[in-house]
């Protein structure tokens, strides 16, 4: 396969991606240049036609404005209800987003896809409803005027003077499956208007003074027109390269221009920039980067030469190979460019010959249907000098190879000499020539082709009659060393293209291979500091720069100092202004560009969508010269994923954000839910028993009063109780738990905790159970009690009545360890994860408790520096709650000394 039929890996990976099947909706837009050249009118026709198929077919909302042509087409479809919507006080209609996706239609009908939601919708823009239908799998048919696109919104306001507050982003347009222009000329669309079938009443009088001038309709028919032709050679070059179609298909004109280091290649742009522009055409300027690196000198030139290009319009494509007329032709038609700018040559014969022949002559030789253009670069121009640095490059070769190649030569001469009674001067000449091929490995085509004219003079002057002179004495020998000088030569010569070919892949796969490193340590960091120092390390190993970055201190001002991780920091404060221009503008600055060119170092934006997430400034020890061209390539490459890991960064920290504040909005709906419900419980219970005991009829009950009484006293046991655990667990959330250690008898502990939940347990038979001996520790008795009484309270809670309840304690080495076992149904395998979680209730229990008591057991025992673990008793069934805390302890001897 030669390289210009070889598929390119990036628009290969783009086209499996765009082939990969997906559940996304399609989505066609109907196109026109301003309203009333019938764009829903199309819509509901193409519409209708999909429901003749057999389709599933509703309409979403569709604007007539009284049109009765467009009315009429809305007869016999499935109209989706609008939603009513109260805004400004004013009740609204609008798009039922949740409707349609209930109905779950295979094709949704949404005019005006520029349309602003009211407040309080969920979606802010019509299009994202449009979007949210899409990636459900819902196809969508909506309108859409071109002056309603965000990029075009300038050009709209300088044409009409209106500017357009509604907008569609452009990513939303490009993104659409199909797009349909719906054209009708100026004079038709006033003669609509002038009908009354736009506009009715006044209305249609002042467009007709304002916005439908005949000027205007003329420039935004214009637009939409270049808009959907844009869109349309966007969709051929995709197709050609998917189908891998060289091309060029001669639908629009486009044009590419060669540019090198060459001080002629500034001529050469602006000729092609006139002609793009009195075509009106696309161009691109492509350089191609040999296996050899440029000269300061010349990589500075390169600089400008691409720099203008850009300046005047141009995309600029780098590329790298060591046949320059194959890179060009492959690009070409890689891009589908009809048209291809050269400068004329200025090298000489001979260097053409070692590049395989001249590169004028080769374009136009295997361009094919392209067509190829050969200007004069100003050559005569004598403020011009001509560049010598190519034509010297041929011979440029460090003295070392010219060495090696000589010696070389003059070795395999002697050797020949001392073998000449075995050998005749045709082996010789076959010797020289593996010497030859032997010399193209390792040296350069300025060496190779001094061994190659002094290997011929040695064989002529030692081997070949008459010996010791330069002549040959007949004619066959003649023609046999002429013949071995270009086989030589041309042998060395394809040998040499090899290493250079091999030297721009070794050079092409480090370059990936330090991309990938890069992309590898972005991927592995979580957090903006990570990155920073992973950014900072591979600018240093790939380019060995010392870099720092700048993250924003607020919308317009970057923070001073930057990065932790840095490796050089700026020498004043002037550098830090340049660092902030750059912020503020999203453009580089400072050393070696044109902008702000006497700071201490490069400062380059790190921009994703539009957004400058921060700044980097870069400083090279190379001497003054800065990067070459083919380095500032990789390193726009590093930037973007530098700037893209940063988004990444950036949005999972808003994701973050966004669910904590989720996570926080739905505990407070919970606790406000659970609190509410606690709280009504025993205030009625109180309230309930207070309006008896002022009956005087119960009055004067005294078994009435003390039923009454103990119930006033349960509810506000219950509703203490509430109240306790909701400032425990304030206690534990804002740090505010205080720990107040001594030495405690595990026994009193448990006692106190058994007589403090005696109401509760009343309906329970409690079994308490201390091991022997169990020595003196120092824990937070109170804050243990808590613990204890939470769970034995949540035991009762959710037991049958009459079942038992035990309470165990005793010593794991330097553990104390306390467990609640109960005889009740036990814990679900799927809740035991989320047992201890705040508001946390087991589905299908009774109601009972906020959900609090087991998260404040954990917070307390982990403040202790402990653990309590649940599970379910296989033996006996029912739950077992284990809480382990690392204790001092010492204990008791039988007289009753501590030890």
């Amino acid at each position: 396969m030669s390289d210009h039929q070889r598929p390119d890996p990036d628009a290969l990976l783009a086209s499996i991606n765009k082939k990969r099947p997906s559940r996304r909706g399609t989505l066609k837009i109907f196109l026109g240049m301003c309203a009333g050249v019938g764009k829903t009118y199309a819509m509901l026709k193409a519409g209708r036609s999909r429901k003749e198929r057999g389709e599933t077919v509703v309409i979403g909302i569709v604007e007539t404005h009284g049109r009765k042509e467009t009315e009429a087409l809305l007869d016999g479809m499935e109209i989706v209800p609008r939603l009513s919507v109260e805004y400004k006080g004013k009740k609204l209609t609008d798009l039922d987003l949740d409707a349609i996706l209930a109905r779950e239609p295979a094709l949704a009908l949404i005019d005006e896809m520029a349309h602003s939601n009211a407040d309080g919708m969920r979606n802010a823009k019509r299009y994202m409803d449009i979007l949210e239908l899409l990636d459900k799998g819902i196809n969508v048919y909506t309108t859409l005027n071109v002056q309603h696109i965000e990029s075009l919104v300038d050009s709209v306001r300088d044409i009409s003077g209106i500017t357009v507050r509604e907008t569609v982003p452009d990513g939303v347009f490009d993104a659409a499956d199909e797009v349909e222009l719906v054209d009708l000329s100026p004079d038709d669309l006033l003669a609509r208007l002038r009908e009354g079938k736009v506009y009715t009443g006044d209305r249609g009088v002042e467009a007709l003074e304002h916005f439908f001038r005949k000027g205007n309709l003329f420039a935004l028919r214009e637009i939409a027109l270049r808009k959907t032709a844009d869109r349309v050679d966007r969709a051929l070059t995709d197709y050609m390269r998917e189908n891998r179609i060289g091309g060029p298909w001669k639908t629009v004109e486009r044009l590419m221009v060669a540019i090198g280091p060459s001080p002629y290649s500034q001529q050469i742009i602006r000729w092609t920039r006139r002609i793009a522009g009195t075509m009106d055409a696309p161009w691109i300027a492509v350089h191609v980067q040999g296996a050899r690196p440029l000269s300061p000198e010349a990589d500075k030139r390169l600089k400008k030469n691409i720099a203008l290009a850009q300046e005047l319009g141009a995309s600029v494509i780098s590329t790298t190979g060591s046949d320059i007329a194959a890179a060009l032709l492959e690009c070409a038609r890689r891009n589908n460019v009809t048209q291809i700018v050269i400068g004329k040559s200025m090298t000489s014969r001979l260097l053409d010959l070692f590049h395989g022949g001249s590169l004028v002559n080769r374009l136009i030789r295997e361009s094919g249907a392209i067509d190829i253009y050969v200007v004069k670069g100003g050559e005569d121009d004598p403020h011009i000098q001509r560049d010598q640095g190519e034509l010297s490059s041929l011979f440029s070769s460090p003295p070392g190879q010219y060495l090696l190649a000589c010696g070389s030569v003059a070795a395999a001469t002697v050797t020949c000499l001392l073998a000449s009674v075995f050998i005749d001067y045709r082996s010789v000449g076959m010797f020289f020539l593996f010497i030859i091929s032997l010399l193209s490995l390792v040296v350069g085509r300025g060496p190779l082709f001094a061994a190659a004219l002094l290997s011929t003079l040695a064989w002529d002057f030692f081997f070949i009659q008459p010996f010791y002179v330069f002549s040959i004495s007949r004619p066959s020998d003649a023609a046999l060393v002429v013949l071995y000088f270009v086989v030589a030569l041309a042998s060395g010569t394809l040998t040499s293209r090899v290493r250079i070919g091999e030297v721009l892949v070794r050079r092409r796969e480090r370059n990936t291979a330090a991309l990938y490193a890069f992309v590898d340590s972005l991927a592995s960091s979580e957090t903006s500091s990570d990155i920073a120092t992973a950014g900072v390390a591979g600018i240093a190993s790939a380019f060995g720069a010392r870099a720092i970055l700048f993250f924003p201190e607020n919308q317009e001002t970057l923070e001073r100092n930057g990065q932790a991780s840095s490796t050089f920091r700026p020498g004043s404060e002037k550098d830090w202004s340049v660092a902030n221009w750059v912020f503020q503008n999203g453009k580089p600055a400072g050393r070696f560009t044109g902008t702000l060119p006497l700071a201490s170092a490069t400062y380059y934006p790190l921009l994703a969508h539009g957004a400058c997430l921060g700044v980097a400034g870069m400083v090279t020890d190379d001497g003054g010269h800065g990067l070459t061209v083919e380095q500032e390539g990789l390193l726009a490459m590093f930037l973007q994923q530098w700037a893209m890991a940063l988004e990444r960064a950036h949005l999972r920290s808003e994701a973050l954000k966004t669910k904590l504040l989720e996570e926080t909005d739905r505990l407070n709906k919970t606790l406000l839910n659970s609190i509410s419900h606690e709280l009504r419980t025993p205030l009625a219970t109180i309230t309930g028993a207070a309006d008896s005991l002022l009956d005087p009829r119960v009055s004067e009950q005294k078994q009435a009063r003390q039923v009454l009484a103990t119930d006033i006293k349960s509810a506000s046991a219950r509703l203490n109780r509430l109240v306790e655990n909701l400032l425990d667990m304030t206690r534990l959330e804002s740090g505010g738990l205080l720990l107040s250690k001594e030495w405690c008898d595990v026994h009193d502990v448990v006692n106190a905790v058994a007589s403090d939940c005696g109401e509760e347990l009343a309906a329970h038979a409690l079994t308490i159970s201390v091991a022997e001996n169990m020595p003196l520790v120092k824990i937070d008795a109170v804050i243990v009690q808590q613990v204890l009484s939470n769970i034995l309270i949540n035991a009762a809670l959710y037991t049958p009545p009459g079942t038992k309840i035990s309470l165990g304690c005793f010593m794991e080495g330097d553990t104390l360890a306390f467990s609640v076992e109960d005889e009740g149904p036990g814990i679900p395998d799927d809740a035991l994860g989320r047992i201890f979680d705040k508001f946390y209730r087991v589905p299908g229990t009774r109601a009972g408790g906020t959900g609090l008591g087991l998260s404040i057991v954990k917070g307390f025992t982990e403040a202790l520096g402990g653990t309590v673990t649940a599970a379910n008793n296989p033996s006996k069934g029912g739950a077992r709650f284990t809480v382990r805390l690392p204790v001092e302890y010492k204990t008791v001897s039988s007289e009753g000394d501590f030890q």
